[in-house]
């Protein structure tokens, strides 16, 4: 198995989906797809380096991410391809398509979930001492609720999260090329932020969907079921589209 992406789960269908989380999140936090879409599609999900059983050093760089997921997804690449991403997740997943398209390689469709557009400049972060930095990660509902109250237990993702946080503050969006492959943006309605800014993303694509779910910025944790069922209906709209594409 790839330290980089885990299999969830095989289903019969003919795509898989691969998924890349949130800062400081892995694989895990995509384990409740696996019930609910084990039949739509096969599932991966990335394990950062340095997060979760993923014993490579941490990267602080975004792009740098892009491209080793880039060198081991593409000998995986069996079956049709739809990225999605969460948060930071989604911004990798936008520049991985990006880099893949200049492959000659086009995803079935690239679902971006919960992110500012790439030419947004992130707040700095990183330079905060811990406790505020918690303070802000928590503010946002970036934790689990059950991890709150375990400050310990936080201290132990500290490092990961100040590593994501690095990478998107020191992004450079250089690369302005446009998406050929159908663009699906999610958003929490009450992210304010991102609801905000979600138009801007009409600028680095070709075609684009938008769709919003009840809660914040983590909607993806509340919000589950009906996160599957949206990846679902895009699943089947894009299946639809490339069959009656005539050869």
């Amino acid at each position: 198995m790839s330290r980089l992406i885990h299999q969830l789960s095989g289903s019969p269908a003919d795509i898989k989906l691969v998924c890349f989380p949130f800062a400081g999140g892995y694989s895990a936090a995509f384990r409740p797809l696996k019930p609910l879409l084990q039949n739509d599609c096969d599932i991966f999900a990335a394990e950062p380096p340095g997060h979760g059983s993923n014993r490579m050093p941490l990267v602080e760089s975004l792009e740098t991410l892009a491209d080793i997921y880039l060198e081991d997804l593409i000998p995986q690449l069996d079956k049709p391809l739809v990225l999605f991403g969460h948060s930071m997740g989604g911004l990798v997943a936008y520049r991985l398509a990006q880099k893949l398209e200049q492959r000659g390689i086009s995803p079935e469709a690239v679902i971006i979930s919960a992110v500012q557009p790439p030419h947004t400049r992130r707040k700095p972060l990183t330079h905060l001492d811990d406790g505020a930095f918690l303070d802000y990660v928590i503010g946002i509902g970036g934790i689990p609720a059950e991890l709150v109250q375990a400050r310990e237990v936080l201290e132990f993702f500290l490092p990961a999260m100040r590593a994501d946080f690095k990478a998107l503050e020191t992004f450079e969006h250089t690369d302005h090329s446009l998406l050929q492959a159908p663009v699906h943006i999610l958003n929490g309605e009450k992210d304010g932020p991102c609801m905000q800014d979600a138009e801007g993303w009409r600028r680095w694509t070709q075609r684009i969907r938008f769709h919003t779910f009840q809660g914040g910025h983590m909607f993806l944790l509340s919000e589950m079921e009906r996160v599957a069922k949206t990846i679902q209906s895009i699943l089947a709209l894009e299946t639809a589209r490339k069959e009656l594409i005539p050869l």
